[in-house]
């Protein structure tokens, strides 16, 4: 599995690298803003987990209309359980990833999509309840994959706004037993609840502002 990683890393590095030199401009972007994330199959429900979405971007303009950005990216992710009126139970979750997306961009007048895939490195995670840090939690995989959305819009000439969507196509970890994930949650058809069954899957949405610094 760690080989189709590697090979991921090495196609979108060459493709990069293959494209910087055939546009047309190629200028680079900083990048700020939150991430607010879930993770299935824990019993917990809604994007109550934020973190920091942070880092650098390098865009290759194709032509007037396409463009191609691969980034690298700090991403908190997670999941988190509120104490309220019914319950004293709490939980959070909190693991950090280094991110590489590569993603096809289009443009209209002021708005744009982009769409492509992500790799995720995991730098480290914690996992505690209203009892404290969980000393020996299941370990997350080291790489997460999956495939990452956004929508753009042009504030001015060097700023842009863009909200985010990301989901994980491999399991990030294994589910904690081999129980089917619950039927009341939101399941497209018999594939779906196979693939849910397998393990735990982020989903993450992104809200941030990109500086362009070049071009």
């Amino acid at each position: 599995m760690q080989s189709q990683y590697k090979c991921f890393l090495g196609c979108a590095l060459i493709l990069l690298f293959t494209i910087q030199i055939s546009a047309q401009t190629f200028q680079g972007n900083l990048i700020g803003g939150i991430s607010s994330s879930q993770i299935s199959g824990d019993g917990t429900e809604g994007f109550v987990q934020f973190g920091v979405y942070a880092g650098i971007g390098a865009e290759a303009t194709i032509n007037d209309t396409w463009s191609l950005h691969g980034n690298l990216m700090f991403n908190q992710k997670g999941a988190r359980v509120y104490k309220s009126s019914n319950s004293i139970n709490t939980y959070r979750l909190r693991v950090n990833y280094i991110e590489v997306p590569i993603l096809l961009d289009y443009k209209y007048q002021k708005f744009s999509g982009q769409l492509g895939p992500y790799l995720g490195v995991k730098i480290n995670q914690k996992e505690q309840t209203q009892f404290g840090v969980i000393e020996d939690p299941r370990q997350f995989e080291l790489f997460d994959f999956g495939i990452q959305a956004q929508v753009s819009y042009q504030l001015k000439e060097r700023f842009k706004l863009s909200l985010a969507f990301q989901n994980s196509i491999l399991p990030a970890r294994p589910h904690e037993s081999q129980l089917a994930y619950p039927a009341s949650n939101f399941v497209l058809g018999e594939w779906h609840q196979k693939q849910l069954d397998k393990g735990q899957y982020f989903t993450t949405l992104m809200l941030f502002l990109s500086y362009k610094i070049g071009g």
